[in-house]
């Protein structure tokens, strides 16, 4: 009886990689997976192991079921072992996923917002952190011309030996 339990672990697991696959589905057909691959790698491994821990439960199930044994082991798993390992890796890959916001959506359009948003994140990021440098090359650039820099004179200066 206690193998059922599994079923709704499953089905939470199938949405979950559902909502994960649709989301890099719109982001591979904006074009940008490799872009944010290599901007935001954490958020691509994450997105694996938090897939292999929902995968789990799936391998779990059907291990509990099946009656399979391990080489080295005289019985099967028991059925509370697995579904209490079910639920841990449920657990895990939720975790993994906590900090994701509103990036998984319950459908393809809030999926595509989803996608279209985190695109504009990563882009304003840039356009602040390029405004920044140019901030910061003009303003060293006017102390230099107006007089306030610090020029050193390699003939002047002494290198002790």
């Amino acid at each position: 009886m206690i193998s059922y339990f599994h079923l709704p672990i499953i089905v939470g697991c199938f949405y979950l990689l559902m909502f994960m696959r649709r989301w890099w589905l719109c982001i591979d057909r904006m074009g940008y997976v490799k872009e944010l691959g290599r901007r935001a790698p954490s958020l691509l491994h994450g997105d694996i192991v938090a897939a292999v821990f929902a995968i789990m439960p799936f391998l779990l199930a059907v291990y509990d079921w099946s009656g399979f044994t391990l080489p080295r082991h005289s019985a099967p798993i028991s059925p509370a072992i697995a579904v209490f390992l079910s639920v841990v890796c449920v657990a895990v890959a939720i975790s993994i996923l906590w900090n994701s916001g509103e990036r998984f959506a319950g459908s393809w359009a809030g999926s595509r917002e989803s996608a279209l948003r985190t695109i504009a994140a990563l882009r304003i990021i840039d356009a602040a952190e390029l405004a920044h440098a140019l901030k910061y090359v003009q303003e060293r650039e006017e102390r230099t011309i107006h007089g306030q820099g610090h020029i050193i004179d390699a003939e002047v200066q002494e290198v002790p030996k």
